[in-house]
């Protein structure tokens, strides 16, 4: 690893010396990797410390969750029961009453929206249905990637192989007609002149830019996430010797018990 850093380290001189701009730019390069490896990794950190997180929150605090849920559901039932009954005395128990305005109205009038159709493909004629089957048949046998072990080329093929499936689940016989236009292996990329390298390293250097960008809001965005925040309350608590999800349990236990002694009252 030294001898790799030092010869590295030996290269770069010797290109600033013999070609400043393009050593400047691949020196730029090697900041952005950095900085999107660095990005990367805090983000790898941060969701996984946050599932952890969110595993425990919910081991401790899903049953009493569900319950808080189930409590609130009876109890709305229990207190529209309990103004029927206001209104209608024993009748509201005989099922001979209308129902509340909202309620009929929702029985009578909502309905299910209907199921989104799926689109049907044009139906084709035989000869075209046979030359789209031909036509998969021999693009599989020249391009599916498990004929080649040459590393280019197998990802050169799945690419292709990719299209070629795409085209043959839609019935699209253009599609396929202009994938077999297509060479058997991937072109050599002819040699780049110095310019050419300029421009390239400039253009990575933006696209780099831009995934640190979109890194970086990834991060602002899960860092201002109520989870997130909650986690770091949690983090704060337990450097004071406290426990906050202990905390929020027994909030949720008082919330239980207040809504199941509303419903024991009005049963």
């Amino acid at each position: 690893m030294f001898r790799r850093r030092r010869s590295d380290v030996m290269k770069r001189a010797l290109l600033r010396s013999q070609d400043p701009e393009l050593a400047e730019l691949y020196e730029q390069l090697a900041e952005r990797r950095e900085r999107i490896a660095a990005l990367e990794l805090e983000l790898f950190d941060t969701r996984s410390a946050l599932a952890v997180f969110q595993s425990e929150v919910a081991r401790r605090l899903g049953p009493l969750q569900t319950r808080l849920e189930a409590v609130e559901k009876e109890l709305r039932q229990a207190r529209r029961q309990a103004e029927r009954r206001a209104q209608w005395g024993e009748r509201a128990e005989s099922g001979d009453i209308p129902y509340d305005v909202i309620e009929q109205f929702e029985r009578t009038w909502r309905r299910s929206p209907p199921a989104a159709e799926t689109p049907k493909k044009k139906p084709l004629d035989v000869d075209a249905r046979t030359e789209i089957k031909q036509l998969y048949r021999a693009l599989a046998k020249r391009f599916h990637p498990d004929l080649t072990v040459d590393p280019a080329e197998k990802k050169y093929r799945e690419g292709v192989m990719a299209q070629v499936n795409e085209a043959y689940a839609a019935d699209n016989l253009e599609a396929l007609r202009r994938l077999a236009e297509l060479p058997d292996r991937p072109e050599v990329e002819p040699e780049r002149t110095r310019q050419q390298v300029v421009v390239d390293l400039r253009a990575e250097i933006k696209r780099l830019d831009q995934v640190a960008w979109q890194l970086q809001a990834t991060i602002d965005q899960l860092t201002r996430s109520h989870d997130l925040q909650l986690m770091l309350e949690a983090t704060m608590a337990r450097q004071e010797g406290r426990d906050l999800i202990a905390e929020l349990t027994a909030d949720l236990r008082r919330q239980v018990a207040q809504l199941e002694a509303e419903l024991a009252a009005l049963g």
